[in-house]
């Protein structure tokens, strides 16, 4: 018994001191790109039908804004921009030129002129970088999972959980358009093994839910296809980002004890424990779980003739670290080094023929604790989470981001 207590101990402070000394489990940060004066634009247009009034006057420089805080911050960002004295949009909130996504006329934000897009300004960045993963496995459906663009949280190293819902700031829209240009270039190619998603989904979170509509529109004004293109679905629950409880908005380094410590407890297999009054670490598996499910069955569903059964899906880095952990058997501790970037894109081919896998405390999740004579007190010993079984095919994929700082 002693050497067994002292066997999970070791663990257990091996887990905490790697998590402590790559602790990327808060979500990462970005600086801010350059927008174009097309961008600009349509930041006016949207930013003057929701609060502000604009004068009828020849000249550019001499707009004015209300007394708002977000009119005056817009103001001041948009006058930099136009003089040359500055070329960044950090900190204002994206929404103001997304609210409308969701309308039917969303003409304000997506022009289908392609000599007016709202990605014609991108101009770096390998958008054929999908291209070259392998065919869907048999028998399965592909996930494409994305991370959010960025926010300001991101930016500000805040801890943002499923309790913070802010919208995406510049960059994250960039990183979104990105996304979208990105799986366009799918149907542009006439090979019959690729998976081409003909449904985007997203968490109920404001920032999974504009990255989401952004990349649907951009994706959609250059589809080449005669498939079906991407419409968005909605929401689905089990995507959301993890609930961090009482540390949410808090500074990431003055939480990171306590979250350290949290998520050692569940890579030996504690997962019952809860993070700060949040989710468990069973509640976050069992989310991943039924998001595999819901997900691949929407893929076969939405399928057409032509290509694998597929489906994107937008959702958050934590939560999608601890989903790529179980799909790939990997363990929780190591998941913690993983990077997922905003706007990532990581890759999971999911069987929809009824074959499963057990995650027990046998499970490479969890050290395979069971099999070293290590069960750590509190712990459950009926840890019985049956998932479908997956492949991780790609995780983290950035080259389309190439050229922004990340």
């Amino acid at each position: 018994m002693l050497q067994r207590s002292s066997a999970a101990l070791s663990v257990w402070m091996l887990a905490s001191f790697c998590l402590c000394s790559h602790f990327s489990l808060v979500e990462s940060l970005y600086t801010p790109q350059p927008l174009s004066s097309r961008v600009i634009s349509l930041i006016d247009r949207h930013f003057h039908h929701q609060e502000a009034t604009l004068r009828t006057d020849a000249s550019r420089d001499d707009w004015k804004a209300d007394s708002s805080s977000r009119g005056q911050e817009l103001h001041q960002c948009r006058r930099s921009f136009l003089k040359g004295s500055g070329k960044y949009l950090a900190g204002f909130s994206t929404s103001l030129m997304i609210e409308s996504a969701y309308a039917e006329d969303s003409s304000v934000l997506y022009s289908t002129d392609p000599q007016s897009s709202t990605a014609s300004f991108i101009t770096t960045g390998d958008f054929d970088c999908l291209l070259d993963l392998p065919p869907v496995t048999p028998d399965c459906a592909r996930l494409y999972l994305c991370r959010h663009g960025q926010t300001e949280n991101n930016r500000l190293h805040l801890v943002q959980g499923a309790k913070m819902d802010p919208s995406i700031n510049a960059n994250g829209y960039e990183q979104a358009q990105r996304l979208g240009m990105t799986f366009s270039r799918l149907s542009s190619e006439s090979d019959e093994t690729l998976a081409i998603p003909s449904i985007v989904t997203h968490s109920k979170l404001r920032r999974s839910r504009e990255t989401a509509a952004i990349l649907t529109a951009v994706a959609a004004e250059s589809w080449k296809t005669t498939a079906p293109q991407p419409k968005l679905l909605g929401e689905i629950t089990a995507l959301g980002e993890v609930d961090f409880g009482s540390l949410e908005g808090k500074d990431s380094n003055s939480a990171k004890m306590e979250m350290m410590s949290t998520f050692a407890s569940w890579a030996i297999g504690d997962i019952d424990k809860r993070l700060a009054g949040g989710e468990s670490g069973r509640d976050v598996l069992e989310r991943g779980v039924e998001a595999l499910k819901v997900l691949s069955q929407t893929a076969v569903s939405s399928s057409t003739n032509t290509g694998a059964p597929s489906v994107l899906a937008v959702s958050h880095s934590t939560y999608l670290r601890v989903l790529l952990s179980m799909v790939n058997d990997s363990p929780l501790a190591q998941s913690a080094f993983w990077k997922i970037n905003n706007g990532s894109i990581s890759v999971v081919d999911v069987n929809v023929k009824g074959r499963t896998r057990m995650i027990n405390l046998n499970s490479s999740l969890f050290g395979g604790g069971r099999g070293l004579g290590v069960i750590p007190r509190g712990s459950s010993e009926t840890i019985d989470i049956i998932m479908p079984e997956s492949y991780l095919i790609r995780q983290n994929e950035i080259r389309h981001l190439n050229g922004m700082e990340i």
